[in-house]
C-alpha cells in the first residue's frame, strides 16, 4: 500500500510540468502571455480608451446640423399651396334671376311685413301688406303674356292654395299684387306664412305654358308692440238729443274717451244732473199770466224761467178784437200747448193787437 502510494506520488510529479503548459481556456481577444483582465466592452479595440458610442448618422469629426424640412430644396422659399379647382382669372357667373321683387327693396325674395300689436286701453292689431312682384331674367316680359303663382307651403289651404294670376307684358316684372299674412286664398290679397315659403309658378303666352318652376322666398312678419290708450273729445250736446243746438235751452258739456273715431269707452256729463230744464222767454211789452201743469204762473216782459219738469202743459189767455153789429167786440180764447222738454219757447204778441198772445221757438240769435 505505501508503495502504491509511493508510485502516485512519483506519477503525478512528472505530469505536472505537462499541466502546467496547457493554456487555460482562451478569453476572446487577450493573447497568450498577457495578464488576466475582464472581458472588454464590445466595438472596444485593446488598450483603446473608452469613448462613447457615437450619434447615428453623424460621422466622425463633423459638425452637428439640423434635419432638413421635408420637400422644402436647399435655399428656396416656401410657397402657399394653389387653391383648388379655381381657375385663374376666372370670375363666377351668375344665376338667373327668379322670383318676387319687393318695391322699396333691393333684395330677391326677402321682405319684411310690418305689423302693429296695441296693448293699454284701446288694443288691437294693424294688419299690412307688401306690394310684390314677379320676375324672371329666363323670360322676360313681352306681349300676351301672363304669369300665375300658387303659394303651396305647407299649412295654408290647398283648395284651392293662394293664388295670383298677373299680366306680364312690359317692363322687368308683372302686375303688382299685395302680398299679406293668411292661409287661405283671398280676392284682393295674395296670402303667405311666416317665414320661408314655396312658389310654383307658370309664365304662359296665350294658352301656352312657356316656363314653370318652383321658387322659395323667406316673408318675415315684424310685429311693433305700442301702447295705445283712448283720448278726450269734447263738445257741446242739448239735453234732449232730438232738439237742435239753436233752440236747445239746456246746452251742457260732453267729454268722451275714444278709441278711433266711433269706439267710445267712457264718457262724462257737466253739470251731471237728470233734469232737463225748458225755457219760456216773456217777449211780449207786457206781463203774462199763464198756467203751467195746472199752476197759475207770471212772468213779466223780457224775463225767462226755466222748467225741469219731463213734460209740461201750458194754458195761456188770448185774446182778439173783432166787429159785431157795428160795435167792436172783443174774444177771449184759452189756448193749450204741449212744450218739449229741452227746448226754448216764447211769448208773442200780434203787431196789431197787444192782447192776442201766443207761444211759439225762440231760436238763438
Amino acid at each position: 500500500m505505501l508503495t502504491a502510494l509511493s508510485i502516485s506520488l512519483i506519477l503525478m510529479f512528472f505530469r505536472a510540468p505537462s499541466l502546467a503548459q496547457i493554456p487555460p481556456l482562451k478569453q476572446l481577444p487577450i493573447e497568450e502571455g498577457s495578464e488576466t483582465q475582464s472581458a472588454p466592452e464590445i466595438g472596444i479595440e485593446e488598450d483603446s480608451e473608452t469613448q462613447p458610442a457615437p450619434e447615428i448618422g453623424i460621422e466622425e469629426g463633423s459638425e452637428i446640423k439640423p434635419a432638413p424640412e421635408i420637400g422644402i430644396e436647399e435655399d428656396l422659399e416656401i410657397k402657399p399651396a394653389p387653391e383648388i379647382e379655381i381657375e385663374e382669372d376666372l370670375e363666377t357667373e351668375p344665376g338667373p334671376e327668379i322670383g318676387w321683387e319687393f318695391l322699396g327693396s333691393r333684395e330677391l325674395n326677402q321682405v319684411e311685413i310690418h305689423e302693429t300689436k296695441y296693448k293699454g286701453e284701446c288694443p288691437g292689431y294693424s294688419w299690412s301688406s307688401r306690394e310684390a312682384r314677379f320676375t324672371s331674367s329666363t323670360t322676360p316680359p313681352a306681349r300676351k303674356r301672363r304669369v300665375i303663382v300658387r303659394n303651396i307651403t305647407r299649412g295654408v289651404a290647398s283648395d284651392p292654395y293662394p293664388f295670383t294670376d298677373r299680366e306680364y307684358y312690359e317692363g322687368r316684372s308683372s302686375e303688382g299684387t299685395r302680398m299679406s299674412f293668411g292661409t287661405k286664398h283671398h280676392s284682393k290679397y295674395f296670402h303667405v306664412l311666416n317665414g320661408e315659403n314655396t312658389f310654383e309658378y307658370e309664365i304662359k303666352e296665350r294658352n301656352r305654358v312657356i316656363e314653370s318652376g318652383v321658387l322659395t322666398a323667406v316673408i318675415k312678419r315684424n310685429v311693433d308692440v305700442r301702447q295705445r290708450d283712448s283720448y278726450p273729445i269734447t263738445k257741446s250736446v242739448c239735453m234732449n238729443s232730438e232738439v237742435p243746438m239753436s233752440l236747445c235751452a239746456d246746452i251742457r258739456t260732453l267729454t268722451q274717451y275714444k278709441c278711433g273715431s266711433d269706439w267710445v269707452i267712457r264718457s262724462f256729463i257737466q253739470p251731471n244732473t237728470p233734469e232737463v230744464g225748458t225755457l219760456i222767454s216773456n217777449q211780449t211789452p207786457y206781463s203774462v199770466k199763464y198756467w203751467i201743469n195746472n199752476r197759475i204762473q207770471k212772468l213779466s216782459s223780457g224775463s225767462d224761467r226755466i222748467y225741469t219738469n219731463n213734460f209740461l202743459n201750458i194754458k195761456f189767455k188770448s185774446c182778439s178784437v173783432g166787429t159785431g153789429d157795428g160795435k167792436n167786440s172783443k174774444e177771449c180764447t184759452i189756448k193749450t200747448r204741449s212744450l218739449e222738454r229741452g227746448k226754448r219757447y216764447k211769448f208773442t204778441v200780434s203787431e196789431l193787437d197787444y192782447e192776442s198772445v201766443d207761444i211759439e221757438d225762440f231760436p238763438r240769435s
